[in-house]
């Protein structure tokens, strides 16, 4: 464990706020100059340099870490740096960077000329860089804030539909109650133990942990932590919020922010709290893990609007990447990142294609009813994506689903492992009822024609699209065949990981 007090590791951070307040300055004074959305372009097309310098500063950083040093260092004591960490913070700027590329085309397809959008991305993103490095209850607290409160603004993004203010109304209201449940946990183990560090709490919890006050306490905290990752049983708010905010919102929602709190997740699982792992913690991971499994396979199966599936898709992925945190070792470790990885890969693929498809306007699944017929390489693509995160071979995610069972198996969770098996075989029911409906349903089967546009005509897929689609096609169809530079990668890097 190393202590530094050099602010070089705390760049990429001081620099993604300062050109945050910059950029906002520009779109304060020049955002009504030019066309309707040309200053909304520029702004965007800034924020994405912005976020590739801060890239190229994690990069840096991370030669020089695997170069000359090793542990953790920490920055004034509430913030910590490693390996792990500048890796996700990697994926993280990377995420953010591919949303606001496929956000270019949204604006005039959707009339947007709100330049705020894309600052409060740079401002969740900070957030999640917050929250990854935050080695301190307070540091932890106020990461997920920043996060928190930059959701909610975009969620509502849309003022003028009441479905997007309901969805800003719902995340805001359940959001404050895990926030809440985040600070009460937080004051019962400082109140215990007299401690806010992590190191701190590291050196108490190891040898005293009795207390029924600190176990509430890491209940309350993981429970807040556990809702920010739309996991049952605290998924209430998840597929009303995918449904009703703009669907370039939902996309960042179900991408960007997991690795960053789930991140947050291990390390407070793993060094303050590790001392309550068997009194209590592993096993309210594994129950909602095999809660989120149940509830991703069977809430999704009589969904009519495609993103309120996607939604009930995205618990059930969270479901199998906390079977593998709570096997608790570091080939499950392993197991976790490379699935989320591939659950990046899958969600950006499949979300640039509704994007895609009806400028954005895509609801229901039927109104994908014939689009083998008028787009057969966007139908292939989507459902090539489909196959994947249903975990059929020889696709990308099968192989996540397969490390996730494997570590499990091997260190005897086999009652949740068949759990996993048969919820799996479930939620491939409604992943293939959409190509169902891409390949063997006309627009005659669609009961809401009246109500909403279903003919789909000849699309044109811009550039940055077709880079995006192209590039997640490469990794969906080949890293089954050839997963070594993945796999490897992550190994290396939790192989560095030293909490």
């Amino acid at each position: 464990m190393k202590y530094s007090e050099n602010i070089y590791w705390a760049i990429p951070e001081i620099f993604l706020v300062t050109a945050t307040v910059a950029l906002l300055a520009y779109g304060v004074i020049y955002s009504k100059i030019g066309g309707k959305y040309s200053q909304q372009r520029k702004i965007t097309w800034l924020s994405i340099i912005t976020l590739a310098f801060t890239a190229l500063i994690i990069l840096s950083q991370i030669l020089e870490y695997m170069q000359a040093w090793e542990g953790t260092i920490y920055i004034a004591g509430v913030f910590g740096v490693d390996i792990l960490t500048l890796a996700c913070k990697l994926v993280v700027i990377f995420s953010a960077m591919v949303i606001l590329i496929l956000s270019l085309e949204y604006y005039a397809e959707r009339g947007w000329a709100i330049y705020e959008y894309t600052l409060l991305i740079l401002l969740s993103t900070l957030g999640m860089l917050v929250l990854v490095s935050a080695r301190d209850l307070i540091s932890l607290y106020l990461g997920i804030e920043l996060v928190s409160l930059s959701l909610y603004v975009l969620a509502g993004m849309e003022r003028k539909r009441q479905y997007s203010t309901e969805a800003a109304l719902k995340y805001f209201l359940l959001g404050a109650l895990s926030s809440g449940l985040l600070l009460l946990g937080s004051t019962l183990v400082y109140t215990f133990t007299g401690e806010t560090t992590f190191s701190g709490l590291s050196a108490v919890l190891w040898y005293s942990h009795d207390s029924l006050g600190i176990k509430a306490g890491a209940v309350l905290m993981i429970t807040a932590l556990l809702f920010k990752l739309a996991a049952a049983p605290f998924h209430m708010w998840a597929p009303d919020v995918y449904e009703g905010s703009p669907t370039i919102v939902t996309a960042y929602f179900a991408i960007v922010p997991k690795i960053a709190i789930l991140t947050a997740l291990i390390t407070l699982l793993f060094a303050p709290l590790l001392g309550l792992w068997d009194e209590g913690l592993q096993t309210l991971i594994l129950v909602s893990a095999g809660a989120s499994l149940f509830v991703g396979a069977l809430g999704g199966l009589n969904q009519t609007k495609l993103k309120r599936l996607l939604a009930y898709s995205a618990i059930g992925h969270m479901g199998f990447i906390l079977l593998a945190v709570g096997t608790s070792t570091l080939w499950s470790l392993q197991a976790v990142y490379t699935y989320i990885i591939y659950y990046i890969i899958m969600s950006i693929a499949s979300f640039t294609i509704v994007l895609s498809i009806f400028k954005g306007s895509l609801n229901y699944i039927a109104q994908l009813s014939g689009l083998s017929r008028t787009q057969p390489v966007l139908a292939a693509t989507l459902a090539m994506t489909l196959f994947s995160m249903a975990g059929i071979p020889p696709l990308a995610g099968f192989l996540s689903k397969y490390l996730v069972l494997l570590a499990a198996i091997e260190n005897g969770f086999f009652m949740i492992s068949i759990i996993a098996v048969l919820t799996s075989v479930i939620s491939a029911f409604y992943y293939l009822r959409i190509i169902k409906w891409m390949y063997f349903k006309d627009t005659s089967d669609f009961h809401y024609k009246d109500l909403v546009d279903v003919s789909i005509t000849r699309i044109n897929v811009d550039l940055p699209r077709s880079i995006v689609l192209g590039v997640c096609m490469w990794f969906i169809l080949t890293l089954l065949i050839y997963p070594n530079p993945i796999l490897n990668l992550v190994f290396d890097v939790l192989g560095g990981y030293i909490l």
